[in-house]
């Protein structure tokens, strides 16, 4: 099922903020913590 051009837009919202949010964790668990939730969205968005 293809997500709506709304739902991609939103996810990729919520992706640049964290990666925004990944510059100021110094905190190694925060970082690898939003790249994975980074890493799950795109997936999400790229699936067909």
């Amino acid at each position: 099922m293809a997500l709506s051009p709304e739902v991609k837009e939103n996810l990729q919202k919520r992706i640049e903020e964290l990666k925004k949010r990944m510059q100021y964790d110094a905190n190694d668990l925060d970082y690898e913590t939003h790249l994975h939730q980074v890493r799950e969205l795109q997936r999400l968005i790229n699936r067909k």
